[in-house]
């Protein structure tokens, strides 16, 4: 057997095993792109749709703290501490007003 022929034993080994790994590379791929398809529709049937009355909150210019006096700074924390509670009660009522559920007896701000 001449020498050549090995150099063209090993160049068919080498094509032979390239273009295999070039058929598993695109199987893969083909099995991804279908993986994302099925993805796709999956979350399109489990979509989440936020209610349309998002609120947002805008922050007013707060003056710093270090400035402010001892009593003054509680009376500011307090009536904030109070008016978030408010907020978080009404938020819970109009929920569960929105989802047909009963409201707790603490949401009855005049019993």
């Amino acid at each position: 057997m001449p020498w050549w022929s090995w150099i063209l034993i090993w160049l068919a080994l080498a094509a032979s095993a390239a273009g295999f790994y070039a058929l598993i590379g695109y199987r893969l791929f083909k099995r991804f792109l279908g993986i994302l398809r099925e993805f796709e529709a999956a979350s399109a049937k489990l979509s989440f749709n936020a209610p349309d009355t998002v609120k947002s909150t805008v922050v007013d210019e707060v003056p710093a703290g270090i400035f402010t006096e001892p009593a003054q700074a509680r009376k500011a924390y307090d009536a904030g501490k109070t008016a978030r509670s408010e907020a978080r009660r009404r938020r819970r009522v109009e929920r569960r007003m929105a989802k047909g559920q009963p409201r707790a007896w603490r949401d009855f701000p005049e019993l």
